[in-house]
């Protein structure tokens, strides 16, 4: 019996953003909202309470920083995972502050300009005037509120560095980037999958950190592909 897919979003996500990739893939999968915390431990946790058997772990960005944990810590409960705009690291002492002087100046500004922010720094420069990714990105931020933005922010400035773990983490995985990604380049993505006892990476072009919103087509494509090679791959050698 195949696993089932769980994906789980990124920072400022709701479900809405893998509506577009789950239509074009071919096994059933379910989203995952994260839990409401500060604590990255925490939501951790309460993620994998709740996984299904043996899941197939789905993660974009934060929702790959915690799949990425999960398979460290339980590594029982996860049969695979993608890994998308990911980084095995930490945050530095200095992005860390950084979260919080954004989540500072968003309480100022206001929701409509953080979503212009995000669109401006996680788009690929092709896509950052494009309508309804703009529209798609601002309905998920106004969703989540900047009540859980500050408190997911809190969670992802205290996440563990998971570098030298990686080789001892063995189930199959597929690391996604997009190759204008300037919040977890190329490079990070490459080093992650290669640090992976049974990683390997696809770089995708036009797009950005938002890559699942950008290229939902290829990344679905991409998803068939790890689920019917690199996971029957697996399964056969059990």
């Amino acid at each position: 019996m195949m696993s089932r897919l769980v994906c789980l979003p990124g920072l400022l996500c709701t479900a809405e953003a893998y509506a577009d990739v789950l239509r074009g893939i071919d096994v059933p999968a379910d989203v995952m909202e994260l839990p409401d915390s500060d604590n990255f431990q925490g939501i951790a946790s309460d993620i994998a309470a709740a996984l299904p058997d043996r899941a197939i772990l789905v993660g974009m960005s934060m929702g790959s920083y915690l799949c990425l944990e999960i398979a460290r810590r339980e590594p029982d409960r996860v049969a695979g995972m993608v890994l998308i705009g990911c980084t095995a690291e930490a945050d530095s002492e200095q992005s860390a502050a950084k979260r919080g002087k954004v989540v500072k100046w968003a309480r100022r500004e206001g929701l409509d300009a953080l979503s212009d922010t995000i669109c401006a720094g996680m788009l690929s420069p092709q896509n950052r005037a494009k309508a309804p990714l703009r529209q798609k990105v601002a309905r998920m931020a106004h969703a989540q509120g900047l009540e859980i933005f500050q408190r997911h922010q809190a969670a992802l400035a205290g996440r563990p560095d998971n570098t030298a773990a990686l080789s001892e983490i063995t189930c199959p995985a597929l690391v996604i980037t997009g190759a204008d990604d300037t919040v977890t380049p190329p490079h990070a993505g490459r080093d992650l999958a290669e640090g992976l006892a049974n990683g390997r990476f696809v770089e995708i072009e036009n797009a950005g950190h938002l890559v699942v919103l950008e290229r939902p087509d290829v990344v679905a494509a991409q998803l068939n592909l790890f689920i019917g090679h690199d996971m029957k791959k697996e399964t056969l050698a059990e």
